[in-house]
């Protein structure tokens, strides 16, 4: 596959399911985040026929077995698939912060694929999408709990609004001011939100 090839198949394989990327993938859209940005199409190191031997998709592999688990290969081939799905999408994310934050201004760019192997470039990254991992699965708790109350203790709404954690939180001060009984149902709420972690 040359080059120009490469060039042309971009668009479909990025377009597919992020189940189905490998390391080229990654350094495909690599080359159509680099390309958006610059108007400019990324200059790959040569490849001799296929381009998971260049230099570029070799760092995408690398950077794989660096956010897989050291013990990966005793692992059962369905937490394997698991693991490398978790791993392709935080790699599109590092990919994206990489543009879109870390260098989405100012004179500095990404002018190759050897910066996302830099540990303080890991480091840096690991400790936002932590805290963003972290936040997405507040919110998925939380509209599970809302889903829930809608179906126990419907009635709530009537009187009290409850759209984010911060409405929660007025809620159990209103509970705890007013001294409201265990079996009320602002306090069958505020238990729920106990139970499920949501409130300490």
């Amino acid at each position: 596959m040359t080059q120009d090839e490469f060039y042309q198949n971009i668009s479909d394989w990025i377009s597919k399911d992020k189940d189905n990327w490998n390391h080229i993938t990654l350094m495909a859209y690599f080359c159509h985040k680099y390309e958006k940005k610059h108007n400019v199409k990324f200059r790959l190191v040569k490849w001799s026929s296929d381009p998971g031997k260049g230099k570029e998709s070799r760092d995408f592999s690398r950077l794989m077995k660096l956010f897989l688990p050291e013990n990966f290969d005793d692992l059962s081939s369905l937490e394997k698939k698991r693991l490398k799905s978790n791993v392709i999408k935080k790699i599109y994310n590092y990919i994206n912060w990489m543009f879109d934050y870390k260098f989405r201004s100012g004179d500095k760019s990404v002018t190759g694929t050897n910066i996302f192997l830099l540990p303080s470039m890991i480091n840096e990254f690991e400790r936002m999408y932590s805290s963003f991992i972290e936040k997405e699965s507040k919110k998925d708790n939380f509209s599970i709990f809302i889903s829930l109350i809608k179906e126990k203790y419907s009635k709530i709404f009537e009187c009290h609004q409850i759209d984010d954690i911060h409405d929660l939180k007025i809620l159990n001060n209103y509970c705890i001011n007013y001294k409201l009984k265990d079996d009320s149902i602002e306090m069958l709420v505020i238990n729920e939100a106990i139970k499920m972690g949501i409130l300490k």
